[in-house]
Order: C-alpha cells, then structure tokens, then sequence
C-alpha cells in the first residue's frame, strides 16, 4: 500500500492531462449565437468574443493572435479580427471553416473569401 501512495502524484497527473487533452481536441465547440462568437468546452462557455466586436473573419493565421484551437488542421483555422483588445487576432478552428464563415457573414461580419494562409 506504501507504494501506491508514492505513485499517486503520478497518477493525479496523468487523470488531469488526460483531460485536458481529451477537453481541448474532442471537447471543444464554436457556436455562434445572436449577440456572440462562443468557445465551448463540454458545453460551458469558455471565451466569448461579440459580434460587434469582429471587425473581420477570415482564413489567415497572423503571427500575434488568441488561440482556441482544436485541431491541428490548418485547413480549419479562421481568424476573427477584432476591434478592441490588446490582442485583436482570434483563432478558432471550426469543422467547417466554410460554414463558419457564412454563418458569420449571414450574421453581418465582414469576412474575406478565398483567403487562405498555411503560415501558423
């Protein structure tokens, strides 16, 4: 039993890596709603930008930026741009980048089309 009282730290950090891995890469969701771009992780809101917010969306990945990604496609980066905040660059990787995107636009957010960029 004293043995398995030393391996226990052990243990605990790799149940909360687990998790963290499992809550980032098949945890994590975007919506958007009437009012906000929202980061989900198990249904919880974690990161909200406003919609009056997004100056811009588009598929450019900038080198300065806020990530909330859940993949490592590149293909399915989508950049938010927004107005305020020392940090203006928001990165999101939605399923569909392209339904994303219209869903955005449908919303009134400026987005860019065609413009892809594989450089983050």
């Amino acid at each position: 039993m004293a043995v398995l009282l030393h391996l226990l730290p052990l243990l605990v950090a790799v149940v909360v890596l687990a998790f963290v891995i499992h809550a980032v890469f098949w945890g994590m969701t975007f919506r958007v709603d009437d009012a906000h771009v929202r980061v989900l992780v198990y249904g919880l809101t974690v990161r909200k930008v406003a919609l009056a917010d997004i100056a811009c969306a588009d598929r450019s990945c900038p080198l300065w930026n806020e990530h909330y990604t859940s993949s490592l496609d590149r293909q399915k980066v989508v950049c938010l741009r927004r107005r305020t905040g020392w940090i203006k660059n928001f990165i999101i990787t939605p399923p569909d980048p392209e339904a994303f995107l219209a869903e955005l636009r449908a919303r009134g957010v400026e987005c860019a089309l065609g413009r892809v960029s594989t450089a983050c």
